[in-house]
């Protein structure tokens, strides 16, 4: 009867609303829960002016430019490295879909964390079976190269032209560019590779040695004793970040406070010895600063917030010196110089800098480290301290002229129109790095922003510059 077939769709919407309201539900719990290293798109002001930067260029890893058909070539790599990755334990390819199956269903027992890693309209579109489907492709595909980076086995398919591998080590670190860490190691965990059966190492620890060995060479595998939990990481963007920032602590460790008197009181009698030297020179000027006008008086150059550039700074006594550390990393993270992120202004004048090496991933690895923070954290962070510095004392060819002499920037280009490109890379990072400036007094560059201040308004050091 006509009213019998009405109950019957009532009840059939029915339920299908109550599953659909739970699922949302839970998902919205675990978005929640995962919020703080969710992947999520750059905002619209900042990709208009570096779109570039956050846009791979070979593949797409995950479901934020999977449809971009310009990236087609890196999903026929993506499956030739599926059948790779599961030959190295599994020779018969009889075995393969029994591997195959075991990866679906361990993706699917944890669909919906993954998805919530996601904002809502970026893969609401995606039916359960396509998005699973590039859970494993993409995952495979990653520990596959990771595998054969750290065992040198060669890559035809990805050395075609020489720009592919470097593509691909910015295309990983991207922000838009990520898949869940947990998705990483249930494959690594369910999958067979010989070679490191004499490692002893559990699958976590194997894949986060495989990330940073790619990252950063010896350097980055080195850090066994500081692998955070795999639990705690979000994705490889995370553990990069968590990598750079590491070391620019271990690089300058907490001064122990009963030894910081003397060393103190040590530094503080050579700088006043130096002072002494000086002083012949700035008395016979001094009494001429109150007569010069305003506009022309040293600090009237800068806003309250800003830096004079390293060229001022030189003036006023300030040298400039690279960082150095016993090993330096390899990888994409050796664009970070051997002390990523080291600033330290020696008790005088020396200040020390990270050599940054600019080359085209120099920008995006910047860039993402920086969307990272900002999103992550919600706030500026270590990297986003680091530009907004380097971008005040770069504001000309002259600048970069004195940081390339003093090594602290690497440009593998030369000449006037290179320093000119070198300026305007700063600008264009140092756009994106603006929200530090508001927290930069809480940043580990607080301090070392304050003395530059002082000494640039300071009448001795005006007079002699």
């Amino acid at each position: 009867m006509p009213g019998d077939d009405i109950t019957v769709h009532v009840e059939w919407l029915a339920r299908r609303l109550a599953q659909q309201q739970e699922d949302v539900a839970a998902t919205e719990q675990n978005r929640v829960t995962v919020n703080a290293y969710r992947v999520s798109r750059i905002p619209g002001r900042a990709r208009d002016h570096n779109g570039d930067a956050y846009t791979p260029g070979l593949v797409a890893i995950g479901p934020l430019h999977a449809a971009d058909a310009r990236l087609r070539a890196g999903n026929r790599l993506k499956m030739a490295y599926l059948h790779s990755l599961i030959s190295r334990g599994h020779p018969d390819p009889a075995g393969h879909l029994g591997v195959i199956q075991g990866y679906v269903r361990l993706v699917a027992a944890r669909e919906r964390e993954a998805r919530a890693m996601y904002a809502a309209e970026d893969v609401d579109d995606l039916n359960a079976e396509d998005f699973i489907q590039m859970l494993v492709l993409d995952g495979c595909f990653i520990i596959e190269h990771l595998v054969n980076v750290a065992t040198g086995k060669e890559e035809p398919s990805l050395h075609a032209t020489p720009f592919r591998p470097k593509q691909l080590s910015v295309d990983l670190i991207l922000a838009e560019n990520q898949i869940p860490f947990f998705v990483l190691v249930d494959l690594i965990s369910s999958t067979r590779l010989p070679e490191f059966d004499n490692t002893g190492y559990s699958p976590p620890v194997l894949l986060m040695k495989l990330v940073l060995y790619y990252l950063g060479g010896e350097k980055g595998r080195d850090m066994s004793e500081q692998l955070p939990a795999a639990n705690d990481v979000g994705h490889i963007l995370h553990l990069l970040h968590a990598m750079v920032t590491a070391a620019r602590t271990r690089w300058e460790p907490a001064q122990r406070i009963q030894d910081s008197a003397p060393v103190e009181m040590m530094q503080e009698a050579a700088w006043l010895l130096c002072w002494l030297l000086r002083l012949q020179f700035v008395l016979l000027v001094l009494p001429l600063y109150p007569t010069l006008p305003e506009e022309a008086r040293w600090g009237a150059r800068y806003g309250r917030e800003d830096l004079p550039s390293a060229s001022d700074l030189k003036l006023l006594w300030v040298s400039f010196n690279k960082a150095r550390c016993a090993k330096a990393p390899e990888g994409i993270a050796s664009l970070l110089g051997p002390v990523p992120l080291a600033v330290k202004l020696v008790h005088g004048d020396g200040l020390r800098l990270s050599q940054l090496r600019i080359e085209f991933r120099t920008a995006p690895l910047l860039l993402n480290l920086m969307a990272f923070e900002q999103s992550a954290y919600q706030r500026a962070g270590d990297v986003s301290a680091y530009v907004w510095l380097m971008a005040k004392l770069v504001q000309s060819a002259e600048d970069v002229t004195l940081l390339v002499a003093a090594e602290v920037v690497k440009s593998s280009t030369s000449g006037r129109e290179s320093k000119e490109n070198v300026a305007r890379f700063f600008r264009q990072v140092g756009a994106a790095s603006e929200a530090a400036a508001a927290e930069l007094e809480k940043s580990y560059l607080g301090k070392t922003r304050e003395k530059l201040r002082k000494r640039s308004q300071h009448p001795l050091y005006i007079v002699r510059a």
